[in-house]
């Protein structure tokens, strides 16, 4: 027998924690990004990468803000700016990481 589940609710995700998700995904793929060229030009990529760890910062550091702004929001789901508070701030900290290792 199937078993069917119902949903008795008009909860919706905020609109800040979904925007906190993408920008979280953009600063991981530019982070990536800018890590694959750094090992395959062997360090010597240049400012590309530093531009490319700026704006990765960036968007975390944006992220990070609209995240806890979701969890001012009343009766919505918070799941997306969970992930999107705990992505931004541990992409933060590593750039944060790296900016000072590099000093």
């Amino acid at each position: 027998m199937a078993r069917r589940n119902y949903k008795f609710t008009d909860k919706k995700h905020t609109r800040q924690g979904l925007a906190s998700l993408c920008l979280g995904a953009a600063a991981l793929i530019l982070t990536v990004l800018s890590l694959a060229l750094a090992y395959r030009m062997s360090g010597e990529a240049g400012s590309i990468v530093g531009l490319l760890g700026v704006f990765a910062m960036l968007s975390s550091v944006v992220g990070f803000v609209l995240a806890v702004r979701g969890f001012q929001e009343e009766d919505v789901y918070y799941i997306s700016s969970q992930i999107g508070s705990v992505l931004n701030g541990l992409l933060f900290i590593g750039w944060a990481l790296v900016c000072m290792i590099g000093m």
